[in-house]
């Protein structure tokens, strides 16, 4: 990949929530209940938490001449990658509460999203449609658009 032109990064605020809350109160259950046999499981919850975060934690995106790409968390991986000549058309999208965060498959085609409700729509040459959340739409489009092959 060369380097980027743009990069925009956005935390997953609802797991950076969630994920320590109830890790507290797993910990805060089994302090209650005293179970001296099970004295590893919060440590274990904490463990899986800390790894959902690394993995999803973030979603970074990225538009370098030839390329769009984006990943979620600090690992590099799950990495998607599109050529820039595989676009067909961006535009301005949105997402509701019912398409939710995270990787989803909706009626609108594949979701990419870490927080908020703004998105762009990429109309890809093969018929199919994904959203990229991004907390500011119109930058990203106007790093993405001049380089689409409009034809």
């Amino acid at each position: 990949m060369q380097h980027p032109i743009y990069v925009e990064r956005q935390l997953f605020k609802f797991l950076w929530i969630f994920m320590p809350l109830m890790g507290l109160f797993n910990i805060g259950i089994h302090m209650v209940a005293g179970a001296p046999r099970a004295a590893w499981a919060p440590f274990i919850v904490l463990l899986v938490n800390l790894l959902v975060l690394l993995i999803l934690g973030n979603l970074t995106i990225r538009v370098d001449a030839t390329h769009l790409s984006w990943r979620f968390g600090w690992l590099g991986w799950p990495v998607w990658t599109v050529a820039l000549a595989d676009i067909r058309l961006a535009e301005p999208a949105s997402t509701s509460f019912l398409d939710g965060w995270g990787i989803r498959r909706t009626r609108q085609g594949m979701l990419y999203n870490a927080h908020g409700k703004q998105a762009i729509r990429l109309s890809m040459r093969n018929g199919k449609s994904i959203r990229l959340g991004t907390q500011d739409p119109q930058r990203l489009l106007s790093y993405l658009t001049p380089r689409l092959n409009v034809s």
